[in-house]
């Protein structure tokens, strides 16, 4: 009997921590979104207070900002789009967007590797680093 009772204690307390284990790293992680956006988003969007535009507009207050808000020199691609379905940077726009700008918004210039845009942003395979880069854009205000 007390076998059993052993058996099934270590059994239940294996399926808590397991539970426990997938709930912790739902959590979105901060520190590997600020990495995230210094190393993909930081070379041509200002990450700071100082709302400077680079070559991309500045990304402080991004999170559910309306697309096309910020005084830039947008590419007409983003402007049709933007123009054609208004939207709102919230988290699932910028979860597409992020994933594959090309797909989500055709010919922007974001995604456009030429000689005066070598450094093209092509998106995030990892849906954990798209939730930890989001996570850390919401912090931005």
């Amino acid at each position: 009997m007390w076998n059993r009772i052993i058996l099934w204690g270590t059994l239940a307390l294996a399926a808590v921590a397991f539970v426990f284990a997938v709930w912790v790293r739902a959590w979105p992680d901060v520190e590997m979104g600020k990495r995230l956006a210094e190393n993909n988003c930081g070379i041509c969007h200002d990450l700071t207070a100082t709302r400077h535009n680079n070559k991309g507009p500045f990304l402080w207050e991004v999170v559910n900002r309306p697309a096309g808000s910020v005084s830039f020199s947008y590419s007409e691609a983003f402007l049709a789009v933007a123009r054609e379905k208004p939207f709102v940077w919230d988290a699932a726009h910028l979860e597409r967007f992020i994933t594959d700008p090309s797909a989500y918004i055709p010919k922007t210039r974001m995604a456009q590797r030429d000689a005066s845009h070598p450094l093209a942003f092509e998106g995030i395979e990892s849906a954990t680093n798209r939730r930890d880069l989001i996570a850390y854009l919401s912090t931005l205000k």
